[in-house]
């Protein structure tokens, strides 16, 4: 049987219930789709030209409403759910289940934050970590990230370090063997951009983190070959990623001039700061802001600024001249005017040891701060996807 179907076949093959009553109308007095209309004469004069069909109108949806929704919206499993943690859970535990004490607030907070990270976006999202300043913890961050995304989220998580020169996200994460490279990725990018691109394929140029679910696509050791990845190189690179991973994690370098780091932050949907609170890493963090402050009056474009005033800055510890609690808060408040959130993480050995970070050794401490971080990465994903859904074209890459 032919599925090239005439309109008055598609019509009364059309679910009536979900049509409008001027269309039902219109579709119950056409004629069948089998009776055929009588030729005319061959001396007939020529008939004149069919009138061009009518737009179709889009089918009115059977519901509309939203109430419904809501009812359902109010079922919260994570009140619902038995503690796990605290000393509701040991109550719970010793007398076998007669005393069932409501969950914890900071077990309950956890979990909502948990739900954030689950969320599922319309797109794949990035997230840029930049700081102009070095060893304020943009890799240690990054990876932090990555961790909490891919073990939180069970959707597909990558970091992928973007430093114009020689990124340390190679050697602060476990190569499993592999000494591959973005550099060695951009030499068969070609095969990646064809339909018949697979995952397994693309993986090989990867680096992933066992438990901690996630990947790494490390930058090359050779800063000269670093320094030609470009707009260009960066825009093919991230289309491809784009393609097999859910959550990209962005780890840039120091010089926001560069090509790449310009690229990056022109895909970015969610911009993260990590800093120390000492001057030179505040003033560092505010100069950037500053900068892309200043990109959207001089090119009209607000996405810049929008970035500055959704930006989560993530507060590190680490070694340094020890500075005054009231300079402290007046860096502090520099930062708060300027920015959406202010997160502090604690101070944990696995992350300060200058090598290669494993989450599995992070302390609760610091894996619950991060946890609140990428909670706050998702609040603001979820307002960028809100926002970008309701445009037209929304499934175009920027």
């Amino acid at each position: 049987m032919s599925t090239n179907w005439s309109g008055a076949e598609r019509k009364s093959r059309a679910p009536i219930s979900l049509l409008d009553p001027e269309t039902v109308a219109e579709t119950t007095t056409t004629a069948p789709a089998h009776e055929t209309t009588p030729q005319a004469p061959a001396d007939a004069p020529e008939a004149a030209p069919a009138k061009e069909p009518a737009t179709e109108v889009a089918p009115t949806p059977l519901v509309s409403g939203r109430r419904s929704a809501s009812v359902l919206q109010k079922d919260n499993m994570n009140d619902e759910l038995p503690p796990a943690t605290g000393w509701q859970a040991f109550l719970r535990a010793v007398t076998f289940g007669l005393i069932k004490p409501k969950v914890g607030a900071a077990e309950l907070a956890r979990r909502t934050d948990l739900s954030a990270i689950q969320r599922v976006y319309s797109r794949p999202m990035r997230i840029m970590v930049a700081q102009p300043l070095g060893g304020v913890g943009k890799t240690m961050c990054s990876v932090g990230i990555g961790s909490t995304f891919g073990i939180h989220s069970g959707q597909h998580a990558i970091v992928w370090d973007n430093n114009e020169m020689m990124g340390t996200l190679g050697v602060r994460t476990n190569a499993n063997g592999s000494t591959r490279t973005v550099w060695d990725l951009l030499n068969v990018l070609e095969k990646f951009e064809t339909i018949e691109a697979r995952k397994g394929d693309f993986s090989y140029y990867t680096r992933h983190q066992g438990k901690n679910q996630f990947s790494v696509l490390a930058s090359d050791e050779d800063p000269d070959r670093m320094k030609s990845i470009g707009a260009d190189e960066f825009n093919r690179i991230h289309t491809v990623v784009s393609r097999f991973y859910d959550t990209i994690v962005l780890d840039t370098g120091n010089n926001t001039r560069s090509e790449n780091w310009l690229a990056s932050i022109d895909v970015t949907d969610q911009l993260v700061i990590p800093v120390r609170l000492q001057r030179n890493a505040v003033v560092s963090a505010l100069r950037m802001i500053e900068q892309l402050e200043s990109m959207t009056e001089r090119t009209g474009n607000q996405r810049y600024k929008d970035l500055v005033d959704n930006a989560v800055v993530i507060i590190t510890q680490g070694g340094g001249a020890k500075v005054s609690a009231a300079d402290q808060a007046d860096l502090r408040a520099q930062l708060e005017s300027t920015v959406r959130t202010i997160i502090d993480i604690s101070y944990d050995a696995a992350l300060d040891n200058g090598s290669i970070i494993d989450w599995q050794l992070v302390g609760d401490p610091a894996r619950r701060a991060f946890e609140r971080v990428t909670a706050e990465i998702a609040a603001g994903l979820l307002e960028v996807d809100n926002r970008t859904t309701h445009a037209p074209n929304h499934f175009t890459n920027r």
